[in-house]
């Protein structure tokens, strides 16, 4: 009787550290694929193709159109467009999964930032990480000294101009149709929760969900203003 006792003992003692072995390898998992996301999400896996003092966009890949940087900020990525606006969600500019996916242009706009309008989008990542840094541009001293930077397309480079920030629903068509600025400035104008005078009309709108799940958007709006004329 005492054999078997001992048997189920042992047998029990087995089970539990076969389970905190299990629980130590899922948190490891899990520890490993949250600094995995983060690490995509930051820019520093394509930093090497960053556009370098002769402001030539690199050629990370065909699909990438512009470089985005905006001055003191986590913001400094590459832009990329898809066939659809699907494509870049969870893809990184490099073609491979990732959840963080990549800032994108929408498919609808033409590559060269040649539209007066522009939709740019980004995932809202924690710690100010992607496009979850637009959320400190509604607070008013920072919105204040951020609002430079520049987006490099090819052998161009535009100076930037943040002049807006705002918050909409997925919905508004106005936001979220790149027909053309005036709509956009005339409702920026109107319902911003910060706004200045805008530099000009050929405007780039920043965009990322406010939280998971949500219909609810958070835009930054810009100018561009050619530097190299």
């Amino acid at each position: 009787m005492k054999h078997v006792v001992r048997w189920i003992d042992d047998l029990i003692d087995g089970i539990i550290g076969l389970f905190l072995v299990l629980l130590l390898l899922l948190g490891t998992y899990f520890v490993y694929d949250t600094l995995w996301v983060y690490y995509n999400a930051s820019s520093d896996r394509v930093s090497a193709y960053k556009p370098g003092s002769e402001g030539e966009l690199l050629p990370l890949s065909e699909d990438c159109v512009a470089w985005l940087t905006i001055d003191d900020t986590n913001i400094d990525h590459p832009i990329m467009q898809g066939e659809t606006n699907g494509k870049y969600l969870n893809t990184d500019p490099y073609g491979e999964y990732s959840l963080s996916g990549s800032i994108f242009l929408d498919s609808r706009n033409a590559g060269d930032f040649s539209d007066s309008y522009s939709l740019v989008y980004g995932h809202h990542m924690a710690d100010g990480m992607m496009f979850g840094a637009l959320d400190a541009f509604f607070d008013e001293p920072y919105f204040d000294a951020h609002r430079t930077g520049t987006l490099t397309v090819g052998e161009t480079v535009y100076s930037i101009d943040i002049f807006a920030a705002l918050r909409t629903d997925a919905g508004e068509d106005a936001i979220f149709t790149p027909d053309g600025s005036e709509t956009v400035l005339a409702l920026a104008e109107e319902h911003a929760a910060i706004y200045r005078t805008p530099a000009n009309d050929h405007v780039v709108a920043l965009s990322t969900c406010q939280d998971a799940g949500s219909t609810s958007r958070t835009v930054v709006l810009l100018t561009l203003t050619e530097t190299n004329e």
